[in-house]
C-alpha cells in the first residue's frame, strides 16, 4: 500500500507458519495487501480531487461512495501513524488529526498527512500524455517540505518505462529495476561524456560511471557501459546522431558491478566490436563469456602485453592491463590513455570523493536522508547540509565497510540497526575532496600483490595525462602521473598498518620535497589516506584480509 511502498523489504516482511510473507506492522498479508493498494489508489484519487495535494480540483462533483473511501482510508492511515510514529524515512513524528468525519473537505482535515509529513506517502505515478516527469517530481518535492532542490533527470523528463532495467535481477542491488536513471554531461566538451546512473545496497548508494569517447575518424567508444535502460540507450542514440555508431565496446575489468552491463548493453549496439579485459571468469560455474549474454557474437581478449594488440583504436588509445591471482579467480584493470585529451580512464584503482554529494546520487535524496539520521527519530528535512550529512556517511560505509565510529546496535531508535558515535565527523575530513586508492581496493586486492601493481602505475605514469576519469564519484580528476604515483605510494606502503622503512623513507622525501609540496598545493587537495590516523576504520578491512589469506580464501602470487 502506499503508505508502506517506501519502507525496505527487510523491515516490511516476516512469515508466517505457512510460510505466507506479511507486514511486520500490521499483519497484512498478499491477499489483503493486494486489496489495500487498490483502496489506496481509489483513495488518493479521491483526496487529490479534493485538493489535498495543493493543486486545482479535477473533479469536484466525485460521488459520495468514493469520498467516504477516501476518509475511511484517511482514517486507516492516521491510526497506522499514531501508532507507529514515523516512517523509516519520514520526517520525524508529526501532529496529526484524531479522526477525520466530514466527506465534504478532506483537505482540510488532513493538512500534516500529506503536506510535510507525506515523504511516506508519495501519490502514485501518473500516465498523463505529455505530462514532464521531471517537473512533476519537483513539484512534490516542495509538497513535502523540501528545499525545492532540482531533482536532473539530464536535461529530459523520463517515464518510469523509461528508467526500467529488465535485468536487474542479475544483479539484484538499489535502486531497484524501475528507477535506473541516466544523467549525461560533458566531460570534456564534444570529445568526452560521462553516464553515471547510481548503485548499491542498504541505502548505501554511489555513482557508478560510463564513458564514451569521440574517436577521430567518427564514431564513439565506450568504456565500461553500466545498466542499458531505454533512457540511456536514447542518450547514446542521441551522441550518435552527432559522432557516428557505436564502434567498440570495452569492458576494461573482471568487477562484477561492471561485468554484469556489458553483454545487455552489447545487444543494444549490434555492429559494435567488443572488447574485453583478459581473465575474465564466472562462479559458480566459469562459464564462456559467450554464454554470459553475447551469443552468438564474440569479444576479443585484450592481450597483456600492448604490443600484440592490432585494434583500429590504437593510433588514438594506448593501454596498460593490471592483472594478478588472488586464489580463487584473478584481478584484472585495464587502464585506458586517451591520446588527443591526455586522459586516463581507470575502473575502481583510484578515486576522489566530493564533499558535495554527485547529482546523480540527489537525483532520488531519500537514501540520504535516510543516512544521515543519528536516530530513527530525528528531524530529515530535504536541504543541502541533510545530503552532504548523508553523503558523508555513505562514503565512509562504502569505502571501509564498517567506520570506526560505527557500531551495530538492536536498538530499535538506530537506523538499519547502527548507531553513529560522535567523531565520525573527523574521519570523513580526512576522506573527503582527495585522490586515494579505494580503501577496500588497497587492503583486499592491491596488498596481495603490491610488487605487481607497482610496476603496473610506472607503466601508467609513463602516459603525459592530465586527468583521470574514474568509474566511480568524481570526474575528470585534475591529476598527472606525479599524483597518481602518490596515491598508490601511499597505499601500498600502508596497506597493512605498518610503518615501514620504506614509508619512513617516503614520508621524509615528501617533506623534503619543495616543488612536490608546491604541486600538491597548487592541485588544491590531499593525496592518499593518512593509515595512520584512520587506523580504527581500516581495522575492519585489516582484520577480513588477515582472516581470509589464513583460510586460503585469497592467495596472492609470491613476491
Amino acid at each position: 500500500s502506499s503508505l508502506h511502498q517506501r519502507i525496505p523489504l527487510r523491515k516490511l516482511l516476516g512469515t508466517t507458519g505457512l510460510g505466507m510473507p506479511r507486514c511486520n506492522r500490521c499483519d497484512v498479508t498478499p491477499g489483503l495487501a493486494l486489496a489495500l493498494s487498490l483502496s489506496c489508489g481509489v483513495a488518493w484519487a479521491a483526496l487529490r480531487s479534493e485538493g489535498a495535494f495543493g493543486g486545482a480540483r479535477a473533479a469536484p462533483s466525485l460521488s459520495l461512495s468514493v469520498r467516504k473511501g477516501a476518509v475511511s482510508n484517511a482514517n486507516s492511515v492516521i491510526a497506522n501513524r499514531q501508532r507507529w510514529g514515523s516512517d523509516w524515512r519520514g520526517e520525524g513524528t508529526y501532529p496529526l488529526p484524531s479522526r477525520v468525519t466530514d466527506t465534504r473537505n478532506t483537505q482540510a482535515h488532513v493538512p500534516s498527512l500529506l503536506t510535510t509529513s507525506a515523504a511516506s506517502l508519495p501519490p502514485p505515478p501518473t500516465r498523463k500524455t505529455g505530462t514532464n516527469i521531471k517537473t512533476v517530481k519537483d513539484k512534490r518535492s516542495q509538497a513535502k517540505g523540501g528545499t525545492g532542490v532540482p531533482r536532473n533527470t539530464g536535461g529530459k523528463g523520463y517515464s518510469r518505462k523509461e528508467t526500467t532495467y529488465g535485468l536487474w535481477a542479475a544483479l539484484p542491488l538499489q535502486p531497484g529495476s524501475s528507477e535506473r536513471v541516466t544523467k549525461r554531461y560533458d566531460i570534456v566538451p564534444g570529445k568526452i561524456y560521462g553516464f553515471e546512473q547510481v548503485f548499491g545496497t542498504l541505502d548505501v548508494l554511489v555513482n557508478i560511471r560510463m564513458t564514451v569517447l569521440a574517436m577521430k575518424e567518427g564514431g564513439l567508444l565506450v568504456y565500461a557501459p553500466i545498466a542499458a535502460t531505454p533512457q540511456c540507450v536514447d542518450m547514446v542514440r542521441k551522441l550518435e546522431e552527432k559522432h557516428g555508431e557505436v564502434k567498440h565496446i570495452i569492458l576494461p575489468t573482471t568487477a562484477v558491478e561492471h561485468k554484469v552491463f556489458f553483454g545487455p548493453f552489447a545487444k543494444k549496439f549490434k555492429n559494435a566490436d567488443l572488447w574485453v579485459a583478459p581473465g575474465q571468469w564466472s562462479f559458480p560455474l566459469n562459464l564462456p563469456l559467450s554464454a554470459l549474454g553475447l551469443f552468438p557474437r564474440k569479444a576479443s581478449v585484450l592481450p597483456v602485453d600492448p604490443n600484440k594488440c592490432d585494434a583500429p583504436w590504437k593510433d588514438e588509445f594506448d593501454y596498460r592491463v593490471l592483472k594478478f591471482s588472488l586464489g580463487l579467480a584473478p584481478f584484472v584493470e585495464a587502464a585506458f590513455f586517451h591520446k588527443p585529451t591526455k586522459s586516463l580512464l581507470v575502473t575502481d584503482s583510484v578515486v576522489f570523493a566530493p564533499s558535495e554529494p554527485p547529482k546523480i546520487v540527489q537525483e532520488d535524496p531519500r537514501a540520504l536522508l535516510f543516512r544521515s539520521k543519528d536516530n530513527i527519530k530525528d528531524p530529515s528535512p530535504d536541504n543541502m547540509a541533510t545530503r552532504r550529512k548523508g553523503w558523508g556517511k555513505t562514503v565512509l560505509f562504502s569505502q571501509f565497510l564498517q567506520p570506526e565510529k560505527v557500531r551495530a546496535s538492536l536498538v530499535k531508535d538506530y537506523p538499519a540497526l547502527l548507531a553513529w558515535d560522535e567523531g565520525w565527523e573527523a574521519s570523513w575530513a580526512r576522506v573527503k575532496d582527495r585522490l586515494f586508492v579505494s580503501p577496500v581496493v588497497q587492503v583486499l586486492v592491491f596488498s596481495q600483490a603490491p610488487k605487481t601493481v607497482s610496476s603496473w602505475v610506472e607503466e601508467v605514469c609513463q602516459w603525459p595525462f592530465n586527468k583521470i576519469i574514474p568509474a566511480h564519484f568524481s570526474a575528470p580528476i585534475r591529476a598527472g602521473p606525479r599524483e597518481f604515483r602518490r596515491a598508490f605510494q601511499v597505499a601500498l606502503t600502508g596497506a597493512r598498518g605498518e610503518e615501514s622503512v620504506e614509508q619512513a623513507a617516503i614520508n621524509k622525501e615528501v617533506k623534503e620535497n619543495i616543488l612536490d609540496s608546491l604541486f600538491t598545493k597548487l592541485a588544491g587537495y590531499e593525496i592518499g589516506l593518512p593509515s595512520r590516523e584512520m587506523k580504527g576504520d581500516f581495522s575492519l578491512l585489516r582484520s577480513f584480509e588477515k582472516t581470509i589469506r589464513a583460510t586460503g580464501v585469497v592467495k596472492g602470487p609470491a613476491e
